[in-house]
Parts: C-alpha cells; structure tokens; sequence
C-alpha cells in the first residue's frame, strides 16, 4: 500500500544475517546519462500513458547524483489545481526506504542494532505465540522475514490520534506468526508498523517528528508530510480512484498511524532530494543523512526471494528484466495514490514516477513505467503493459451476476402477484424455498467473504481499493436477499392457501 495493496507485487526473502557487498552508485559519466532525445522520448512515452490510464496528475523525474537531468509534471491535483515539482503526493510503500534510513540512523547512533531482539526496544511488543515475538529482530522487520502474516493487522485506519501508531501494533497481540523468526520472507506491513513504534519508543518522539528532523530537514524535504498537520499544512490534496475505469477524486483523510508502512508524502523536487542521497553515499547538499556504507548495506540483496532478486534493508534488489541491469527499487500506492523509485548502481542515476491515480487493475501497468524510463535512459525499448484481466474479469462477471438477479427479483415479484394455479404440495414448496434461500445465502457468502480473500482482503478492502467492485459485491448482496426473501413470502403464501 500501502501497496498495493491485494495484488501488488510480492517480493519474497529467505532471512540471512550476511550482508553481500555491493558495490555504490557510479557518478553518472556523459556515456551514461541520457541525451535530450531520449529525455523527449520518455515525456512522450510518459504522456501516452497517463492519457491512456486516464491519470488525472502525473509527475516524473530523472536523477544523477549531482543534478536532477529532466523531469515534469502534467495534469491537475484533486483540487483541479496545475500539477508542479512542489505538489504533495502519498507515496504509498516507498514509505519503507524512508522508515528504513531512520532505523538506520539509529543504529549508525549506536542506538539500535539490527540484530537486536526487538522486545529490546519495545519491551510491551506481543503476538500469539509469545516465544516468537522474543525472537523477532530489527532486522528481519526490515527485511519482512519476521514471520508476520501478509495481513496481520488492518492498515488504512486513518487514525491522526496520538498513539494511534502504538494501537496498531499493540493490536498484533492475537496474531499467529506463520513462520518462525527468519525462515522465510513474508511481505507484511506489519512489519513497519512495528519499527515506527520502535522508533518512537527509543526516541521519545512521534515517528513523523522524527522523520521530519532526521530525514526531511537534513534532506530540505519542504513539502515532505508524516502527520496530519503536516499533510495540512503542505496542502495534499485528494487522489483518485477508479470507478469501470474512470478515476473519480477520493479524499478519506490522512492516516497518522500509517506513515512508516505507507503514507509518508512528498512532492517531486523532495524525492529528487532523497534519491541524489541514495545515489550519492548519504549525502545531499553537503548534510550526510547515512553513511556510504550504511547506503550500500541498505541497497544490497540481503536475502533472496522467492519470485525475483533479493530484499535488502527496505530496498528490493533485482534486475530489469532481460537485462544484466542491476535496479534497487520500491513501488507503493495508497487508495488514490501511486509511486515508483528506480536506483540504477551502475549508471549513478535515479528514476522517480508519481500518479494520483490507482487502481489495482493498473498495478502492473503503473509499476512498469518507471522500469521503462529506466530502460528508455539506457537507451533500450520499453516494454508493453496492460491492465490485470482478472480484476476486468471478476467485475464483468459480477455485473452480469447483478443483471441476472435484477431479472430474477423482478420474476419473483410477477409470481408473488400472480402466482402460477399449477398444484404443488406443501413439502415441494417447502423444498423448493429452501433451496432458493440455500442458493442466495451460497452466493451472499462467496460474494461478500470467499471473493475478497480470494483477492487478500475483505470487504472493507474492496470498498477502499476497488470501489466499483466492492458496491458491486454490496448490489448482488442486497439482490440475492431480495430474491430470497420474495421466494419466502410466495411460498408462504402457496401454503397458506392450500391449508385453507
């Protein structure tokens, strides 16, 4: 959310206490960086896609370790306001790497340490099975090899209350870890709900205050938001969301108590900031915010994954695909909100994409653009993507199951005013009201609980995420015990008759 968040990608880890050296981001040489055509051509690209996604604001940049080398921003905010390098976006799960650095400038403060248990710090930190949580370290929250289920806790709570972060954590006391500590990777926002409180915990201080004098100001982040009043005060606007594949605006608030898993904000000229730091060993405008070993431990593959690259320290590590090129990268979106960060090592360059705009029909779609720009800086085709046909799919056929029982309610009530004369006794009516009633509250059932976790969520989930098919669930709810309902009252109107 962040992702992301039902069918974002999922970056699998297997835990490892090793860190592999990586070698830092190259300068990028007059080779390396791109000419003003290929700069041409990814605005070109980028136009075609944000017209072809209906993307309401759209903002790109690319970024050398001493210089921003192009970037723009096209389009309105949800306030119908020109869409510029200052405008605030919710950046959704690149949210991590900023929560990361600021762990991270705690252990380089020989305040933390990444192998420390994590109950050292946050002594009150409890799941179900208790001996797990004393095992859990820093370290495997930042590489999501806790053993925390992908859904553990709710996310999206829009909680601006103080303690609110805290709640969320206190509330994994019932969780059951599917993994032991370190065995294997689960992606889980848990994970950083965890190392916010944890860094509010040894600190003293909110996790957004934090982040705002140990990373937004050392990076002049001036339109970088981790609280409410923040988010207030640098004027983020609403995102949009999708609905049968128009983007409606969607404002439900800033939430306070997600920030270290997914809503951090910032505008275009802040993660310029941020990515020439990640490029340049920490540091940006002479203020060191890491050390250059610190940087590359972050940036490195830690673990391997189970479907592509490794997990370092809130940084996926992979390749471009059909490439050797080597990218450290996070996506991450919130319900209207999407973006992208691309480290290229080895040409010292740095990509960055944000929409206000998301639908998780368009994750793939939305994710690949920024590895295409990367692709187009180096000289190379960019790759085609589409919208995800399950989801198309799954709405599609739900709409059909709507117009079908639309048909079915209006049958019922022909036959509740003029039933058929055809003689039926009371056990075959009864049968029959029953199987009617089976049949709806079957289909209540999978529409309403079975789909949604088909998808990891619930029906909560699809009302934030895919408003058009969580309404859509709620339509075929409400028809399916219109029908049932209807058959009753025919039925006992039938029987009634035949006992008189």
């Amino acid at each position: 959310m962040s992702r992301p968040r039902w069918l974002a990608t999922l970056l699998a880890v297997v835990a490892t206490g090793l860190v592999v050296a990586a070698p830092a981001a190259a300068a990028p040489t007059d080779e390396n960086i791109p000419t003003s055509d290929a700069i041409a051509g990814v605005e070109e690209y980028l136009r075609k896609q944000q017209d072809e996604h209906r993307i309401p604001g759209l903002a790109y940049a690319i970024v050398g370790r001493d210089r921003v080398i192009g970037q723009a921003a096209w389009g309105i905010d949800g306030q119908g306001a020109a869409v510029t390098g200052q405008t605030p976006f919710l950046i959704g799960s690149v949210s991590k790497p900023f929560t990361a650095l600021a762990v991270m400038r705690l252990v380089e403060a020989g305040r933390v340490n990444l192998d420390d248990p994590v109950r050292r710090h946050l002594p009150w930190f409890r799941l179900a099975d208790d001996d797990a949580a004393g095992r859990i370290t820093v370290r495997q929250l930042l590489t999501h090899t806790s053993g925390l289920p992908r859904w553990a806790s709710r996310t999206d709570r829009f909680d601006n209350t103080a303690g609110g972060l805290a709640r969320s954590v206190r509330d994994l006391a019932t969780v059951e870890p599917v993994e032991s500590p370190g065995a294997a990777h689960r992606y889980s926002d848990a994970n950083y709900m965890v190392l916010g409180a944890l860094v509010e915990t040894v600190t003293g201080q909110p996790f957004g205050g934090f982040l705002r004098r140990e990373v937004f100001d050392p990076l002049d982040m001036r339109h970088a938001a981790g609280s409410e009043a923040e988010a207030e005060r640098v004027g983020l606007s609403a995102g949009h969301r999708y609905w049968f594949g128009h983007p409606r605006r969607f404002d439900p608030g800033y939430d306070t108590s997600g920030v270290p898993y997914g809503y951090v904000a910032a505008s275009l000229d802040d993660l310029t900031h941020f990515v020439t730091a990640q490029l340049d060993g920490g540091r940006y405008a002479g203020t060191q915010v890491l050390s250059a070993d610190g940087i590359t431990q972050m940036h490195t593959g830690q673990v391997d994954t189970s479907n592509s690259g490794r997990y370092g320290l809130g940084w996926r590590d992979t390749e471009l695909e059909g490439t050797d090129t080597r990218v450290v990268w996070h996506a991450g979106a919130t319900p209207g909100y999407f973006a992208h960060l691309v480290l290229i090592p080895g040409s010292g360059l740095g990509v960055i994409v944000l929409a206000n705009s998301y639908s998780l029909a368009l994750d793939s779609s939305l994710a690949t653009m920024g590895f295409n720009i990367a692709r187009m800086a180096h000289g190379e085709t960019w790759l085609s993507s589409g919208a995800d046909p399950l989801l198309s799919a799954a709405l599609y056929t739900l709409l059909a199951v709507v117009g079908l029982l639309t048909i079915t309610v209006a049958w019922s009530l022909v036959r509740a005013v003029r039933p058929r004369r055809r003689a039926q006794t009371e056990r075959v009516r009864i049968t029959a009201v029953a199987a009617w009633v089976f049949g709806c509250v079957a289909l209540i059932c999978v529409v309403v609980a079975a789909l949604p976790a088909m998808l990891g969520g619930d029906l909560g989930q699809a009302l934030l995420w895919t408003p058009d098919i969580g309404w859509t669930i709620i339509t075929i709810a409400t028809l399916a015990s219109a029908v049932a309902i209807v058959r009753i009252g025919v039925a006992v109107r039938a029987i009634l008759a035949i006992r008189r």
